[in-house]
């Protein structure tokens, strides 16, 4: 399943939100939030996640820096545990590695969910002509 769009929402005054309806469905029961590249977090399916820590398993005890990069991965990682009404809390650890204040936006990027701060989101000026031409430019070289 590939994750796609863009979605923006509000943390309520409990640090609670949603993952938005459209994701949400092709989430399952159980999904992972952890810290992202870029000041974002990333939310995974179950078996997504999985095919992403698969590798990590092949890294030896005796590299330092493999390790230190696996541990600064993990250490982050979140269950999210839904209410009836599907909110969860925020974790304060992923809060303040995403620099979150009140607004969220989530954007699907292929297999995972990227999660931000309005304030990130806005200064990344991702949706702009610019950006998009750019973008598009820097794929040449995966032959795309």
């Amino acid at each position: 399943m590939s994750f796609y769009g863009l979605h923006t929402l509000q943390l309520d005054d409990k640090n609670r939100m949603r993952m938005p309806a459209k994701f949400r469905n092709h989430l399952g029961k159980r999904y992972f939030i952890f810290q992202g590249t870029g000041g974002c977090l990333f939310a995974m399916a179950e078996q997504d996640f999985n095919d992403f820590t698969e590798p990590f398993k092949k890294i030896p005890l005796s590299d330092l820096e493999g390790q230190a990069a696996v541990r600064a991965i993990m250490a982050t990682v979140e269950t999210p545990e839904e209410d009836k009404q599907g909110r969860f809390v925020l974790p304060a650890n992923l809060k303040k590695c995403a620099g979150i204040d009140r607004r969220v936006v989530f954007i699907g990027v292929n297999e995972r969910i990227e999660i931000w701060s309005g304030e990130k989101f806005d200064a990344q000026n991702i949706c702009s002509v610019e950006s998009v031409d750019a973008a598009l430019d820097g794929l040449k070289k995966y032959d795309i």
